[in-house]
């Protein structure tokens, strides 16, 4: 499959898919771009003073604790009213899995330090706080980070 895009400033924005059958690989390109165009580009979150509206972006990790679920940006910490599960599915591909509590946006990594154990200590840019990453999400972890920064 090939791409091709071309700029006309005189005609309005508009995505066209042309294939000789509809196939897997079709669909799928029709199911990313239909998801990432409907996608919202903020999540609603609950602080002390009410509910305020976070672009994805500023979000560093997401965690779960006593049975909340906690968005951690650089210098919060907010609720979230929605399940790391929920999260997982609805979140761009940018934010990914590194437990079974937790999920990190990979755009925000500085520095990631893996133990002799394999549990991996992630550090973000601008920000002194911490995840983990478990040694059963490593791996993916580490393909996600290749696939997102190392274009």
């Amino acid at each position: 499959m090939k791409l091709k895009i071309e700029i006309d400033p005189n005609s309005p924005k508009e995505l066209i898919l042309r294939s000789p059958v509809i196939d897997d690989e079709v669909r799928r390109v029709q199911e990313a771009l239909e998801q990432a165009l409907s996608a919202p580009g903020e999540i609603a979150l609950k602080s002390s003073s009410g509910e305020i509206f976070l672009p994805y972006a500023e979000i560093l990790f997401f965690e779960v604790s006593d049975n909340k679920v906690y968005a951690h940006t650089q210098a919060n910490c907010y609720v979230c009213p929605m399940r790391i599960a929920e999260l997982a599915d609805i979140l761009p591909r940018s934010f990914c899995r590194t437990s079974k509590s937790a999920l990190i946006n990979v755009m925000r990594i500085r520095s990631i330090v893996r133990s002799p154990t394999g549990v991996g200590e992630v550090s973000f840019n601008g920000s002194g706080k911490k995840a983990f990453i478990s040694r059963n999400y490593y791996k993916v972890v580490r393909e996600i980070i290749e696939e997102m920064r190392l274009k």
